[in-house]
């Protein structure tokens, strides 16, 4: 979950009940360093063109597309053994308190995202 690429897979398992992000997580179908290169032709511009898409894990908390934030520290890859138990419990926590619902309402927050310009 930590600065590691997250694509289409991750996106994918996006539409759920709850959405749990690591700290220095971040969602896109492409690495910021990809896009960069396609619309900059260098991969320098990643972190501009990263901030401007709003994909980091504040980005999907501020947007609603995430629930909670596992916090790193300093980073999942140093402390693997604490995050796991930090993971574990913040998915405990959210699955104890997940209780039937509209299963439309699993979409709705997606809907009010504002749509890119065409």
């Amino acid at each position: 979950m930590s600065r590691g690429r997250r694509g289409g897979a991750a996106l994918a398992l996006l539409p759920a009940d709850r959405v749990l992000v690591a700290a220095h997580a971040w969602l896109a179908p492409l690495p910021p360093e990809g896009a960069s290169v396609i619309v900059h032709r260098t991969p320098d511009r990643a972190p501009e063109l990263a901030a401007a898409q709003g994909t980091g894990s504040a980005d999907l908390l501020q947007n609603g597309l995430a629930d909670v934030l596992v916090e790193e520290r300093p980073d999942a890859a140093d402390e693997p053994e604490a995050f796991c138990r930090r993971v574990a419990a913040a998915l405990e926590a959210e699955l104890s308190g997940l209780v039937p619902g509209d299963p439309a309402a699993r979409t709705d927050r997606y809907r009010a995202l504002p749509r890119p310009a065409r």
